[in-house]
Formats: C-alpha cells, sequence, structure tokens
C-alpha cells in the first residue's frame, strides 16, 4: 500500500512542516484504531501483519501519548509468577529463534497477556499488566497477535 508507505517514511522523519505533522498525527490515531481492532478481532482491513511489524520495528507507541497516566504506574512491583514465565520466553525466543511456545503452562501464560493488553487497550486500565510489562514484552518482540492465518490480516 503506497499511501501507508509514504505516511510510515514521515513517521520515522524527523523534522516536518506543521500542516504534514496534522496529517501524520490522524494517520497515527488510525493505525492505533486498527491495530486495537486487529488485537480484539484478529483481523483489519488495513493493516497487516508486516505493516504491525514494521511500526514495532521503529518502536511505534501503540498506546496514545496522554493515555500512559490512567494506566497502571511504572513503579508497580512485577509480580516473580509473571517475571519467571518472561524469563522462560524469552529464553525459548533466544533458543529458537522464534515465539511459538514450548509448553502449555507458557502457551496459556502468552494467551493470558494477549487478553490482558486487549483489556488494557479496550479500558486503558489492567490490574494485570502494567504499561511497564507491555513495554518489555514489545523490546522482545511479544506476538500479541496470532498469526495462524496471515489471509486474514493481509
Amino acid at each position: 500500500n503506497s499511501k501507508w508507505n509514504q505516511y510510515f517514511d514521515q513517521l520515522i522523519e524527523v523534522e516536518m512542516p506543521s500542516k504534514k505533522l496534522k496529517k501524520l498525527q490522524k494517520w497515527c490515531k488510525s493505525q492505533r484504531k486498527q491495530y486495537r481492532r486487529l488485537v480484539k478481532r484478529g483481523k483489519s482491513k488495513k493493516l497487516n501483519r508486516y505493516q504491525v511489524l514494521a511500526m514495532q520495528k521503529i518502536g511505534f507507541n501503540w498506546i496514545e501519548q496522554g493515555k500512559e497516566a490512567t494506566m497502571s504506574s511504572i513503579s508497580e512491583k512485577i509480580p516473580k509468577k509473571w517475571n519467571k514465565r518472561f524469563r522462560e520466553f524469552e529464553q525459548y525466543q533466544q533458543d529458537n529463534g522464534n515465539n511459538i511456545p514450548p509448553s502449555a503452562k507458557l502457551s496459556k501464560w502468552i494467551l493470558s497477556q494477549r487478553k490482558h493488553y486487549r483489556k488494557l487497550l479496550k479500558q486503558k486500565t489492567s490490574k494485570q499488566l502494567s504499561l511497564y510489562q507491555v513495554g518489555v514484552l514489545n523490546e522482545c518482540r511479544f506476538p500479541w497477535i496470532s498469526w495462524k492465518d496471515d489471509k486474514k490480516s493481509s
């Protein structure tokens, strides 16, 4: 999609005229909306897997600035069980180069993180998943969306 690519290129530019910036902000808002739809429903007509990965690669914030204040604090204590599963996930990913879970417990944990993330996107709050945890998971390219059938999202 050439229009998507045009806006994506503008997004990674450092400076731009204010008129272009307003259009870019509108486009970013639209991408966040499509992403929420993709996470919730597993499909989006306007945003596909490769576009999501490209946005994540440049560190795109899927939660609009200013909304973070209503979410869980970064200073919250992360539960030991969450850290244990995260370390298992990270180790498996490093050893195997993919996000396919090796155990039933880890698979369940991944599904649980996705569920809490959908709640966070919808309600802007989640007792089980903080914005800090989302950031940690994003850094290791956590699979927020199950890509079982890429045709659904392309």
